[in-house]
């Protein structure tokens, strides 16, 4: 049996053969518990008292003749002594033998039996389903109790869960029952599973005597079974062995009935129950009444087991209802599976789950007036906030605010959470919960409040911890009925995927060490419409309108024709292009949850300023009451109204009564349509520099087909890249200022000595045609070797000039200013980038711009004859899908002073001018084709 382990006994000894067994082994288990002084253990193991009671159970259920004859079983009785310390005080209200039922006998027989035979320290012991053992990890082991022995008749309403739908048609016939499927498991305590799991056992306040209310003896190194002592281990029998108990082992229940039963957690329980439902159980009703028949009992028509609807129970999820349609909002795991595995693919016997459950009291004082719950009772109780309504109040809390509440109070490992690791016990934000042993309530007796049930442990809180989803910016999706659309958005993938957008945004909402400002487009707000932009260069612009049904899958949407050039959505049917699915705007949605994130600096508020960026870089206009983009500054869109503030732990969230529309605006449309940027616009776009590029340099198109077109559209300001435009060629996916010099900056530069294209065509003209000719004999004469070194200075400096008044980072001009230095989009030859220095003077709306040369750009707020914070975005769109790749945002304002990035002059010609130009060009280039490749190719 020792060599055995873990697995039952393999030999099944004739017990009437007294030659067929070893002369060690003791009498069988049914002898020993009726002749205990007559006992002889090799061991010196004995068994202390009679058993007078726990033997009439075996006589009773007809189970004397399998424990006295063969077979491999291991018992866990109590003695007559312990037994009538239990007819003294028990739950059931017995109060002698004679009071017990059939179904109480089976439920105290069978679940103080294992069907093998283990010695205690092997109760910890796990198979890995081949050869090896492993010790020290089990944690329960499944009990001899059947589960048809466990069915329960509900006769009515006071019986079952209220406010639960799937239950009223039980109220009034009844229905049989069990509590679930699966057999129920005894949870034992050994010191080799505690050690190798960390559980501490030493000192005061140990986890085992927090869990247990009971201190551990590190001497004795007992054994426990939920909270009961193991008295005499091991007592080998010809069958099997005997570990004596201190008192009379009764099963608990699971997690869900110990909830349920405790008399101090009844409003968590009414909660909890809210995610339960009947489901038939086929194989439950077939073993009945196949046992009924072979014992002439009444036969029963369905037997139902109790489920919990979540993303973690008996063969997977349970996210269908009794009638197979989808559930909304599911647990994360069942709380009444006896069979309980934490879902990590280990063994299941190695761990079980863990639930904090606030009392009564805990409740009372969180949600009554003046608790940190009662806005929900505000919210949603049909009667007055008093202690007289509690219960009707909070059955009338939305399901999806009750798993909000409940979902945040399960954890999945009890190994993981014992108190010795609360600091370590998360949040549904993946915070530290704030868990310490003050908050776990304590009892009459001054012990902690902690229930052990068959498939994990409860701690009863003094306090309710709540969620941070109910506490977050994104609480006021979950709290309102007008802001369903933005609840599936946030929470799809929480618990069920309508729209697919594979963000967990909810997750991201719910940091709670960070500072948001959320705008939340009403229900109605979604019904007005959102400009697809992913669609503005098509034949038929497009804008999207969503609307919320309470059925699969919940979030419509519909495309009507949009008038870009009026500006106007059409509203009949002939308007009407017809229904979108989820994949043809899912790319639009994740940009408008984007768009409608800001992050703030910690304790930042909405005010201050009027432009903040958003989440993914795009910029907002706040103004006290209203809140606007691109397209609503440009007057194409109305804009979106705050209509209610809510104040929460990690910002503010704002409803509004339209959505957020980004700007339709390109960079290229900004200077395009704009006549002031006309001189700048054309030194970015001039079409003949391709030929130039090549007259001037050969490193540019020397090497293979795809390196040329790398380097030579590293000079093109704009390149098609799938945009509603042409986009800016220095953009990644990330936001940008653009300092758009106005004709006159230009003039200015143009007589410092910036060439325009035109000047370098004068040199392309007079030389080209003689460079093909000596190319063409292999020598270039000095002459034409002069002007290419001269052309190819003039187009660099063009090059740094458009690059230089590109810059990294959106910066608006506003009452407070970012300041600092920023790289730009030009790079010196070894390829480091040049930067400016943004600076402003405080409050007065003045940004200060500092180049290379310490020459200082103001760009005022208050001046209105100036361009300044035009917004603009530089599409990426999937023309095929019809979807949003990527953007970037940028911000352009006007400048009337041209920025330079030499450092000694202001002049831009100084390569190529005055004394000694020749040898500065020639030394040029020879940088210039030393540093190409780390300059433009890398």
């Amino acid at each position: 049996m020792i060599c055995g382990g873990f697995a039952a006994c393999t030999d099944d000894y004739d017990l009437d053969d007294e030659g067929s067994y070893p002369s060690w082994l003791g009498s069988s288990i049914y002898e020993a518990l009726k002749n205990p002084k007559d006992l002889k253990s090799a061991e010196g193991n004995v068994l202390e008292g009679t058993f007078t009671n726990y033997l009439r159970l075996i006589d009773d259920l007809g189970y004397a003749e399998t424990l006295g004859k063969t077979g491999s079983k291991t018992v866990f009785p109590a003695n007559d002594e312990a037994f009538n310390r239990f007819y003294a005080n028990n739950a059931w209200g017995v109060k002698k033998y004679e009071d017990l039922s059939e179904a109480m006998k089976k439920q105290l027989l069978y679940s103080s039996m294992l069907d093998n035979a283990l010695l205690i320290e092997m109760l910890s012991n796990v198979s890995d389903g081949a050869t090896a053992v492993m010790p020290g990890q089990a944690l329960k082991h499944t009990t001899g109790a059947n589960v048809i022995d466990s069915i329960t008749w509900m006769r009515s309403k006071a019986d079952m869960p209220v406010n639960n739908p799937y239950w009223e048609k039980y109220y009034d016939k009844g229905i049989h029952l069990v509590m679930d499927a699966t057999r129920p498991m005894m949870v034992h305590f050994t010191e080799e599973q505690m050690t190798s799991n960390n559980i501490t056992t030493r000192n005061a306040d140990s986890d085992f005597e927090v869990v247990t209310g009971t201190p551990y003896n590190v001497d004795e190194k007992s054994a426990y079974i939920f909270r009961n002592k193991i008295i005499h281990a091991d007592v080998t029998c010809k069958n099997g062995y005997i570990h004596q108990m201190h008192d009379v082992l009764v099963p608990p229940g699971n997690m869900a009935e110990v909830i349920r039963n405790s008399g101090e957690t009844g409003y968590f329980s009414r909660m909890l129950d809210r995610f339960s439902a009947p489901y038939y159980d086929a194989g439950t009703t077939k073993n009945y009444n196949d046992y009924a028949e072979v014992n002439g009992l009444t036969q029963i028509d369905s037997i139902y087991q109790m489920r919990y609807m979540s993303q973690h129970s008996e063969g997977g999820k349970l996210l269908v209802d009794p009638n197979n349609t989808d559930a909304q909002y599911v647990l994360p795991f069942d709380p009444g599976w006896n069979n309980y595995n934490n879902g990590t693919g280990e063994n299941s016997a190695k761990d079980i789950a863990a639930m904090f459950v606030p009392t009564d009291e805990a409740l009372k004082e969180y949600f009554l007036p003046g608790g940190k719950g009662e806005f929900l009772i505000n919210a949603f109780g049909k009667k007055p906030n008093t202690l007289e309504n509690l219960a009707e109040n909070i059955d009338s809390i939305p399901l999806q605010n009750v798993q909000q509440l409940v979902g945040n109070l399960m954890k999945s490992s009890f190994v993981g959470t014992v108190p010795s690791k609360f600091n370590r016990v998360m949040d549904e934000a993946n915070d530290p919960m704030g868990l310490s042993l003050e908050v776990i309530n304590k009892n009459a007796a001054g012990a902690y409040d902690v229930m052990i049930a068959n498939n994990g442990v409860v701690y009863m809180l003094n306090k309710m911890f709540a969620p941070p989803s109910l506490i977050a910016v994104s609480a006021p999706v979950t709290l309102s009925n007008n802001m369903r659309i933005m609840n599936e958005a946030v929470n799809d993938g929480k618990n069920r995927s309508v729209l697919d957008l594979k963000l967990n945004y909810y997750a991201y909402l719910l940091a709670m060490s960070a500072n948001y400002a959320f705008f939340i487009p009403t229900d109605d707000a979604f019904g007005r419409y959102y400009v697809d932009p992913a669609y503005l260069n098509t034949d038929q612009p497009r804008a999207l309108k969503f609307y919320y049904q309470d059925r699969s899958p919940y979030v419509f949407c519909s495309a009507w024709k949009y008038d870009k050039n009026t500006h106007t959505v059409g509203t009949t049917p002939a308007d009407s292009i017809g229904r979108v699915l989820p994949a043809n705007f899912r790319s639009q949605f994740v940009d408008i949850l984007n768009y409608h994130t800001i992050v703030l600096k910690e304790g930042e508020t909405l005010g201050a300023n009027k432009y903040y960026k958003t989440k993914h870089g795009g910029a907002i206009r706040f103004e006290g009451s209203t809140v606007q983009s691109g397209a609503q500054i440009e007057g194409e869109v109305p804009v979106s109204n705050i209509t209610k503030v809510y104040n929460q732990d990690n910002g503010t969230a704002y409803a509004i009564d339209h959505v957020i529309e980004p700007p339709h605006k390109s960079v290229l449309d900004v200077l395009q349509g704009d006549s002031r940027f006309s001189e700048f616009l054309n030194l970015c776009t001039d079409f003949d520099m391709d030929s130039i590029m090549e007259f001037a340099s050969d490193r540019l198109v020397e090497v293979n087909t795809v390196t040329k077109r790398k380097r030579m559209e590293a000079y093109h300001t704009f390149a098609a890249k799938g945009g509603l435009t042409d986009n800016v060629n220095y953009f990644n996916t990330y936001n940008y200022t653009v300092y758009a010099p106005d004709n006159a900056a230009m003039q200015e530069a143009y007589d410092r000595g910036l060439p325009k294209w035109s000047d370098i065509k004068v040199l392309f003209n007079q030389y080209n045609e003689q460079l093909d000719r000596e190319k063409s004999i292999g020598e270039i004469s000095p002459e034409v070797q002069a002007a290419r070194d001269k052309a190819l200075a003039m187009v660099e400096e063009i090059n740094a000039f458009i690059r230089y008044h590109f810059q990294d980072n959106s910066i608006y001009v506003d009452n407070i200013i970012e300041s600092g230095e920023f790289p730009t989009a030009c790079s010196d030859t070894l390829g480091i980038r040049e930067k400016l220095t943004v600076s402003s003077q405080s409050g007065n709306g003045k940004l200060i711009l500092t180049d290379n040369n310490q020459q200082t750009v103001t760009i005022d707020l208050n001046n209105t004859t100036t361009l300044k914070n035009q917004m603009a975005r530089d599409y990426v769109l999937n023309n095929v899908r019809h979807s949003i790749e990527t953007s970037s945002f940028a911000v352009v304002h006007q400048i009337s002073t041209p920025l330079s990035i030499h450092k000694d002059t202001r002049r831009y010609d100084s390569l190529w001018s005055g004394a000694g130009a020749r040898a500065r060009l020639k030394a040029y280039r020879k940088k210039f084709d030393s540093y190409l490749y780390k300059r433009y190719d890398k």
